[in-house]
């Protein structure tokens, strides 16, 4: 699937310029496709269709959509939502259906004419803003997806739904609830989303003549993860390997409060494959976890009255990262002081990269500045809660839109980060994302982060580069989520019952 931003659409439509394709027979192309989707879904003969234009190009790809499906019988009206066309390929195409038995007519002009045509309305299209949109909807525009909305009938958008942004998925409260999105080219960010299935519905990817010669020098900024992408970068293990082929990872886990944490997070790893994971905890963690993680390696570490890891652990631990491949640190770590000290001691002195998860980030955030001093590459893992204490905002205003101040916070520190939510995305260090396509609501269960964590983690001491493993780690854990949720349903699955199907996932796709 090609993902491209509203803005690389733009340059690629300036390169189709070179190859003797105009803007003219590209909007020409797009509404001549959508009305194409749209026949191929529905027997439009006879069936009243109206269209709702906006002035920019979306509504000049809306006057040609409004052409083709009268051409094919259909009762079309058009809407006009800001009066005439401010383009002029826009307005080229306006004028082509003025010939022909098309009403046109301005919004708020003739309201009782709108209100019977909406009632006898089969199918609406929304060509307001397609791709342009950004910000907020204002009153008028709010009142007009209102509109839409509120017809009880089969709805279309033309590239992106009026109201959604199509780079981020954020989506106004108002913004057009679409059946279907005819999206023009290539997929747009929004489109590609789970997330914007809200709003988007189906989406149709619609071919508009643009030669492939036009998309190269486009770079990739976003990727949507799946089997192919995760099982294209785990390798099938040649028999003459050992297990130190495998990375070493040392996770530094657990507290009298939160074995669990410990218990999960390293079992997670070695069932994805690490080929030795070493728990780094207090002695009575170790102790008393050993029964469950018998291939685990323990290195008991002082603890406090408490419970928790000393302080005083920490040249003792310093020891086991140098035989690290990669670190896992945080996971039912507590969050007193000596957890504080020890993490940002493990991100400023460690030579290989970290997985920071759960406790780590709450230490982390309150001294997040220590990631600039960081010599490794660093993977963050946060739920909305955490990413608000990281980046100091509101979480309602992160879940309007997660994924800028995501990879804000990840280009500003140069780490990686996974937005853990619904639909998880990851952010690179260079602004790349990839979309997650895997889970389900049975996942929203405690422990299902250490999970996450522990799978991250052995894909990071396996050398995957840190965007790679936690974008792979990420897809893993949905997908074996996918599998306990089929075997014990949502209701009723628990953290341990995905590492249980993690097996399954590897043996069905050949690992």
């Amino acid at each position: 699937m090609r993902i491209v931003t509203s803005g690389q659409m733009k340059k690629i439509e300036e390169n189709a310029l070179h190859y003797a394709l105009s803007y003219e027979r590209m909007m020409e192309n797009a509404g001549s496709a959508a009305a194409a989707a749209i026949r191929r879904r529905a027997d439009i003969s006879g069936r009243y269709i109206t269209i709702f234009c906006g002035r920019g190009n979306n509504g000049g790809d809306g006057f040609v959509a409004a052409r083709r499906l009268y051409e094919s019988g259909a009762n079309v009206a058009v809407i006009l939502t800001d009066g005439a066309p401010k383009t002029g390929q826009a307005a080229v195409m306006l004028e082509r259906i003025g010939d022909m038995d098309i009403a046109v007519v301005a919004y708020g002009e003739d309201q009782p004419y709108l209100t019977q045509r909406l009632a006898e309305t089969d199918i609406l299209i929304d060509a307001i803003y397609g791709t342009g949109f950004h910000g907020e909807l204002d009153e008028r525009h709010r009142d007009i997806c209102r509109l839409i909305n509120g017809v009880d009938t089969e709805t279309y958008a033309l590239d992106i739904p009026s109201g959604v942004n199509a780079d981020t998925g954020w989506a106004d409260e108002c913004a057009v609830r679409a059946d279907a999105t005819v999206v023009f080219d290539s997929d747009k960010p929004a489109t590609a989303m789970p997330a914007a299935a809200d709003w988007c519905g189906e989406v149709i990817v619609a071919d508009i003549g643009i030669p492939p010669e036009a998309h190269e020098g486009i770079e990739r900024q976003f990727t949507l993860v799946d089997a192919a992408y995760v099982f294209g970068r785990l390798p099938r293990r040649r028999r003459d390997t050992h297990k130190g082929d495998y990375g070493k990872l040392l996770n530094v886990a657990g507290s009298q409060q939160y074995m669990g944490a410990a218990v999960l997070s390293t079992l997670a790893a070695m069932r994805t494959g690490a080929g030795y994971v070493t728990l780094a905890s207090t002695k009575e963690v170790c102790r008393t976890v050993l029964p469950l993680l018998p291939e685990a390696v323990m290195r008991p570490l002082r603890q406090n009255p408490d419970g928790s890891l000393s302080w005083q652990a920490m040249d003792e631990l310093r020891s086991a990262m140098e035989r690290a491949t990669a670190i896992l640190i945080g996971n039912g770590l507590g969050t007193g002081e000596d957890a504080v000290r020890i993490v940002s001691e493990v991100l400023k002195t460690a030579s290989c990269p970290v997985v920071v998860d759960a406790d780590g980030i709450n230490a982390l955030a309150r001294n997040i500045n220590i990631l600039k001093r960081a010599r490794c590459d660093v993977i963050l893992t946060p739920h909305l809660a955490e990413l608000s204490r990281l980046t100091t905002l509101p979480v309602e205003q992160l879940k309007a839109d997660v994924l800028t101040a995501g990879r804000a916070l990840a280009c500003e520190y140069g780490v990686t980060v996974v937005l853990k939510g619904a639909y998880t995305l990851t952010a690179g260090p260079d602004g790349r994302v990839w979309i997650n396509t895997t889970g389900n609501a049975g996942l929203a269960k405690a422990g299902s982060g250490d999970v996450l964590a522990g799978i991250i983690g052995a894909l990071t001491a396996q050398g995957h580069n840190a965007p790679e493993a936690a974008a792979c780690g990420v897809w893993l854990h949905g997908l074996a989520g996918d599998y306990a949720a089929d075997s014990h349903s949502q209701y009723a699955m628990l953290a341990r019952d995905v590492i249980d199907a993690l097996p399954l996932v590897f043996a069905d796709h050949e690992r």
